[in-house]
């Protein structure tokens, strides 16, 4: 039998597409004829068991980039928290080419840009958490996006949560 690879998006369709089959499944208990009912579970169950190994591998990468984070906040002492799981390693280069500066509009403090100095994921980090701290907001420290400004190709706007 050969090894077969899902592609991120591809195992997100068939994980949802698992999701639904399960809701399908609660719904349908008792309303639909025994013997079709129970095929439908077992191939519900077949599905999940053949899922097992990609999210076992899931879980491990999660945790294998939660450790990374927490380590390379530690190093730098920041307090932000790095919530862009689709960057695997901070020490890449971050895609923003020509960024220098990070923008925060946060929720309840003021409005605070922050120098980007150099181009990895690690000083889009630094420069995020400088702008939190400065912002006065205490609650929303979870990074969760940069995006590039409209009106200044220089700038990124950083998108955070609680």
């Amino acid at each position: 039998m050969s090894n077969f690879t899902f592609s991120s998006e591809d195992f997100k369709t068939v994980h949802n597409a698992l999701c639904e089959v399960r809701s399908v499944c609660e719904r349908l208990e008792g309303v639909m004829n025994p013997e079709l009912y129970n095929k439908l579970v077992k191939a519900r169950n077949d599905l999940s068991r053949g899922l097992n190994n990609v999210y076992e591998q899931e879980s491990a990468a999660f945790e294998s980039k939660s450790d990374h984070f927490t380590s390379v906040q530690e190093e730098l002492g920041l307090s932000a928290i790095w919530s862009i799981y689709e960057v695997g390693n901070l020490n890449d280069r971050h895609p923003f080419f020509g960024a220098t500066k990070v923008h925060y509009k946060d929720h309840w403090g003021k409005p605070v840009t922050k120098d980007i100095v150099g181009t990895t994921w690690a000083a889009l980090y630094v420069a995020g958490n400088a702008a939190i701290r400065d912002s006065g907001d205490s609650h929303h420290v979870f990074i969760e996006q940069f995006e590039p400004s409209k009106t200044d190709s220089n700038v990124l706007i950083m998108q955070t949560g609680s």
